[in-house]
């Protein structure tokens, strides 16, 4: 384990095929980017998906919880920081900050991660490395949120997808910036480029074959609601965004 454990960060440059019609950078793209920079710090640590699965074990992504003042146009240079909080035996926490190339915040999360046993396929308590890591002296970017998002019926709106082997990541299940997109399938163009928070909770891996329902319900103010089920009527995501 590294003697010295500090923030991360690394910059990038918004490229065409992360922008929407506006020429600004996507939530699907913000997510990938947060998941890029948070691999490239695990390795960094000493603890990343290659390492963890030597144990038989990886990270998941189970929640997002995403503020974004103002998107990075195409072409545009952001930086994101990010780094490990303290947390409990079965949850982690990662913090993120978007910041444009004069240091202003455009933006920041909060993710909440934990660790899964890949020959159970569930959450598993956490190596006292990784417990060790946890900085304690900053503050979360954002408050922790101990409240769920809950499943609604009657959706407004509904979109369906079939997972391909494209869709899968290093854990052989779908990405999470894919699950993001197509949840925000179901809303027009209008709609989803307004969006600026979002709290996602991932709640079921998806793999290559499976059948995927985006359903989306209005709330008051241009908010929504999200979810995301497969064939089975299993929910893989629940969301609210605004």
């Amino acid at each position: 384990m590294p003697d010295n454990i500090t923030k991360y960060s690394e910059s990038f440059k918004i490229r065409a095929n992360e922008v929407n019609q506006e020429k600004k950078a996507t939530l699907g793209a913000i997510c990938s980017l947060f998941q890029e920079v948070a691999v490239n710090h695990a390795l960094k640590l000493n603890f990343d998906i290659t390492q963890l699965n030597e144990q038989n074990l990886t990270w998941v992504l189970h929640r997002m919880d995403i503020n974004i003042d103002r998107f990075p146009d195409w072409r545009e240079t952001i930086i994101i920081e990010t780094w490990p909080a303290a947390g409990d035996a079965l949850r982690a926490y990662r913090d993120y900050r978007i910041l444009d190339a004069s240091g202003k915040q455009i933006g920041c999360c909060l993710s909440y991660w934990m660790m899964m046993n890949l020959n159970t396929r569930r959450p598993t308590r956490m190596p006292k490395e990784v417990l060790d890591m946890r900085l304690k002296e900053f503050d979360h970017v954002l408050p922790v949120k101990t409240d769920r998002v809950k499943p609604f019926e009657n959706p407004d709106t509904e979109s369906t997808f079939t997972v391909r082997n494209s869709d899968l990541d290093m854990n052989n299940h779908v990405n999470n910036a894919r699950y993001v997109e197509w949840m925000l399938e179901s809303l027009e163009i209008e709609q989803k480029n307004k969006i600026t928070t979002l709290d996602v909770m991932f709640m079921k891996e998806s793999v290559a074959g499976d059948t995927v329902i985006s359903q989306c319900k209005s709330t008051a103010n241009d908010s929504y609601k999200h979810q995301l089920k497969n064939q089975n009527g299993d929910t893989l995501l629940i969301a609210k965004s605004g």
